[in-house]
């Protein structure tokens, strides 16, 4: 995929770009079909991390079966030991977008899934990916692959739209100690903007940019796949001893440079 000129300026001016049908339909129902088999099937997470509502895990809303349950998993182990996510990480159309807003030499940072149960997926907070990770320059990317369709009553991704070029802003644990949130800000209301998706659709976001998802209110499921990627010259700021588990690298393409991720 070849980006127009002003698909690249709004990625620059806003922060964030929206790709329309990336990926095929039978690629999302068979991601789909994955993720299912690790919730509700005999797969087992065991190369990645699986985390739980926090709801359903303090014991104040019950549900049918634990994988109504999953809020996330995560981990680089989803692309690594699964070809499914693999594939995605390493698809044409994603990566061809990456390597036009990043350059070439391309390492993942990231890959998770993320779900909204019907009635039970919670808030994210409003938060930059940014502050996960301590790396320079501050230019790495998110992908967040919709599998369902994504609407702002099922938690649909928010941004604010050039507050990139605001820096990195002030966070704050939230609800897990691996969730912090941005709790003092001088934005208001007006200036989050709504990005409904249709299952396909992938939003590339400047690792900058402000966002949140709201809470799925609705009796369908809001699931969405996340990569993360940055350019394979960046520099991780911490000794490695002293970098998070989840802080990490997995080539992608282009070449590799020592002493870098």
């Amino acid at each position: 995929m070849q980006l127009s000129d002003a698909q690249f300026e709004q990625y620059q001016t806003d922060g964030y770009l929206l790709v329309e049908d990336a990926l095929a339909q039978d690629t999302v129902e068979q991601t789909t079909d994955r993720l299912r088999e690790y919730t509700h099937g005999n797969r087992e997470p065991e190369t990645f991390e699986s985390q739980i509502e926090p709801r359903v895990e303090r014991g104040e809303l019950d549900v049918e079966e634990e994988g109504d349950a999953v809020r996330k998993f995560e981990g680089l182990g989803m692309v690594e030991s699964d070809d499914v996510f693999g594939d995605i990480a390493n698809h044409d159309t994603i990566t061809a977008v990456a390597e036009q807003l990043l350059g070439e030499h391309l390492k993942l940072l990231r890959s998770a899934a993320m779900f909204k149960p019907p009635s039970v997926g919670s808030e994210k907070g409003l938060h930059q990916d940014a502050a996960y990770y301590p790396i320079q320059p501050r230019d790495h990317l998110t992908v967040w692959v919709a599998l369902d369709e994504a609407t702002p009553e099922n938690g649909c991704m928010t941004v604010i739209p050039g507050a990139h070029r605001d820096g990195l802003l002030d966070h704050e644990a939230d609800e897990y100690e691996t969730d912090i949130v941005i709790n003092d800000t001088g934005y208001d209301e007006s200036d989050l903007v709504e990005l409904p998706m249709e299952a396909g659709d992938a939003l590339f976001t400047h690792c900058l940019v402000p966002h949140y998802t709201a809470p799925n209110t609705t009796d369908d499921w809001r699931r969405a796949l996340i990569m993360s990627y940055m350019d394979s010259r960046s520099r991780f700021t911490k000794p490695d001893e002293e970098l998070e588990p989840w802080v990490d690298s997995v080539h992608i393409q282009g070449e590799e440079f020592p002493g870098c991720v």
